[in-house]
């Protein structure tokens, strides 16, 4: 029988979530910042009037800017992750296939995702402010290809496993670019958005069709 939870627990629980939820307000307020003015013109003053606090209370939860960008950027991965078709239990290739169709398709419900992608990208690797936070933001895109192209089923011992992080890579760096570019990209050339993805998706299982067709 499990025993009754105490007061002091209940209460000590009562607080986490209390904090967890201050976190997550904090977050959004500086999420909704940093896609509309971008995170080097957004200040630590301003996160807090947008959260409709001090910058005492902020102060307490997060140290800096960056920090708030950094668990910012787990999220949008997260929501990258979550949104996509989980993989199979067919080849390290076809389920490459399945996992970079998803993200391309899903490309509308994450669009601010891959575009803060793009900025967090450009603040921490093109113009790194700290190198433990470069070296972290650099894990993660790795960590984050490997996941695609080995999530239930590609391994390293694959005779493509070399190549298939290098496709998920690719196709991140261009959902980026067209995230953070592709309203100027598409007047530009008067491209339909759906026709350069379309485009670009057939392009990439072209080149993992070649793969599983060179064995």
């Amino acid at each position: 029988m499990a025993q009754p939870t105490s007061k002091s627990e209940a209460n000590r629980q009562h607080g986490i979530h209390q904090v967890d939820e201050q976190r997550a307000h904090i977050l959004d307020a500086a999420e909704r910042l940093f896609l509309r003015n971008g995170i080097e013109n957004t200040r630590m003053v301003d996160i807090a009037a947008e959260a409709g606090i001090t910058k005492v209370t902020l102060y307490r939860y997060f140290p800096n800017r960056d920090v708030i960008a950094v668990e910012i950027q787990v999220r949008m991965l997260d929501r990258i992750a979550a949104l996509v078709e989980p993989a199979g239990q067919g080849s390290a290739l076809e389920n490459t296939r399945r996992l970079v169709q998803a993200m391309i398709r899903n490309f509308d419900a994450l669009r601010d995702a891959y575009r803060y992608a793009g900025m967090f990208d450009r603040r921490f690797l093109d113009h790194p402010p700290d190198a433990a936070l470069t070296r972290w933001a650099k894990d993660q895109l790795i960590a984050m290809s490997w996941d695609g192209a080995q999530r239930l089923a590609a391994t390293r011992a694959d005779p493509h496993g070399d190549r298939l992080p290098m496709v998920v890579s690719t196709v991140i760096w261009f959902l980026e670019k067209l995230a953070l570019r592709g309203e100027l990209t598409w007047s530009d050339r008067a491209i339909p958005l759906q026709q350069q993805l379309q485009s670009f998706e057939d392009m990439i299982v072209a080149y993992i069709d070649s793969l599983s067709a060179a064995g």
